[in-house]
């Protein structure tokens, strides 16, 4: 009687014999290089990538989007692709990090009784388009089920929602409760008070926990922002033609 134990090798043998190809995972590649490689073989521009600098990530093949994917897996980013589906621009935000759940303190603005709960799938809003700019209509949902519809900029060079501090109190968000910290902006850098909204409503779909700061609101000159702190969970895009802007789960 033979025992089984030999047959595995057997079998790796046999296939070698055949000529059958042993699959072995991709090496792991400089995250900067292979990036800018893909940049200038699809023409495409690529905003952060100093953020990614002396990491390693795999290209693991397949179409420009998948192997972007791979390569910036262990990154906060967007890739903005055109209609078509070819890759427009990619903006790597951050590296990843652990999450942990926010405190539940009154001001901080963490989920409440009304927090969106999320069917998947993507999100399609209607754009409006002003100049070279692209705005989307919400809904911000503050404390205590409180909320406000705002008009806001779709702003990639935004690290966060930006919103007028006089919407404070309108959402019932605590100011004593905000962090001061200096953001950055696609205007440049300034100062700003951290806080959570509960959720950002795009119609009947709606975001969690969405990070916004507020500025004053002579600074901003009476526009709100839709920035990273929304728009890195998602892979976006924004068609001209039909005037809209889908966000895709990543």
């Amino acid at each position: 009687m033979s025992s089984g134990r030999g047959r595995p090798v057997l079998g790796l043998l046999c296939a070698l014999a055949a000529g059958m190809p042993i699959l072995a995972r991709a090496a792991p590649v400089a995250v900067p290089d292979a990036v800018e490689r893909l940049a200038r073989e699809g023409g495409f521009e690529v905003t952060g990538l100093d953020k990614a600098k002396d990491a390693y990530g795999r290209d693991e093949g397949g179409d420009t989007y998948s192997r972007l994917k791979a390569l910036l897996d262990g990154f906060n980013h967007v890739i903005v692709q055109t209609p078509e589906g070819t890759v427009a621009q990619v903006i790597i935000v951050s590296r990843k990090t652990a999450w942990s759940p926010p405190p539940s303190t009154p001001g901080g603005g963490v989920p409440g009784d009304q927090a969106a709960q999320d069917p998947g799938g993507d999100i399609v809003v209607a754009t409006e388009r002003r100049g070279n700019a692209h705005l989307v209509s919400v809904s911000l949902e503050g404390m205590q089920g409180m909320r406000v519809d705002q008009t806001l900029t779709v702003d990639t060079g935004a690290d966060f929602v930006v919103l007028p501090a006089s919407l404070i109190g309108s959402l019932g968000i605590q100011p004593q409760a905000l962090e001061s910290r200096e953001v950055q902006t696609a205007n440049g850098k300034t100062a700003a008070r951290l806080g959570h909204l509960t959720a950002i409503w795009f119609g009947d779909r709606g975001v969690e926990d969405v990070q916004a700061a507020f500025i004053e609101d002579a600074k901003l000159g009476g526009s709100a922002l839709l920035g990273m702190s929304l728009l890195s969970r998602y892979r976006m895009t924004i068609d001209d033609e039909a005037s809209s802007l889908t966000l895709a789960p990543k």
